[in-house]
């Protein structure tokens, strides 16, 4: 019954990811779409985010109900849900960025898109090396070295973002554009590099989970 209980939380969070990335994918998509000027095709990528993370919400709750009927031990049960709410706040972040953009339309200037395109693309393809480390996590023992050189990319890939993010904050502030613009892009870019953030938190979380399942 035991082992039965923990294949389900498994495959639940194998699903948990790989409907995150959808998302971030989608979230993508959106944010690309929408620097096109294509907005009805944006809005509609946008609902199809807020669909997958409230799917994603869905099987959350499912992997919580196992762990509340007795699927693993109870530090360990503390673990995986702390590392699905981290993953699940990924998610969050991705939706509120397409919601940002469909309901307040940052207005950016066709100078300053590629830039926003980039610093977008650098965050949500974050989710890349955090899946390859939840997988490693979730099969064989032994691979803690694949797990920690994972967890250790995303924190360099969330490192490089800053340096980006820094540059595009100087480049949107000494433009002429004028104040109230200025703020609400740099309040745009705050929304893009949330994802990134939560990303690190989320591995951050999965290194403490590992070092501690080893003690």
């Amino acid at each position: 019954m035991i082992f039965r209980q923990e294949k389900e939380v498994i495959d639940l969070i194998l699903k948990h990811i790989d409907t995150a990335e959808e998302c971030l994918a989608t979230a993508m998509e959106t944010i690309e779409t929408y620097l096109k000027g294509e907005i009805p095709k944006a809005k509609s990528l946008a609902l199809k985010v807020d669909s997958i993370e409230t799917q994603n919400d869905s099987i959350r709750f499912s992997i919580r109900d196992k762990l509340y009927s007795g699927a693993y031990l109870p530090m360990v049960r503390e673990d995986i849900y702390n590392l699905i709410e981290r993953i699940d706040k990924v998610c969050d972040a991705a939706e509120s960025c397409c919601d940002f953009f469909l309901d307040q339309r940052p207005e950016i200037p066709e100078g300053l898109k590629p830039h926003f395109l980039q610093v977008a693309r650098q965050c949500f393809g974050i989710i890349a090396p955090l899946k390859e480390a939840m997988m490693n996590y979730l099969g064989e023992r032994g691979k803690i070295e694949v797990i920690r050189e994972k967890a250790k990319q995303v924190g360099i890939k969330e490192s490089d973002i800053d340096k980006i993010e820094w540059d595009l904050t100087r480049e949107i502030f000494t433009s002429p554009l004028d104040w109230g613009h200025k703020v609400h892009l740099r309040l745009c870019l705050d929304t893009i590099v949330e994802i990134s953030d939560r990303a690190e938190d989320a591995a951050d979380q999965l290194e403490l989970a590992v070092i501690k399942s080893r003690v």
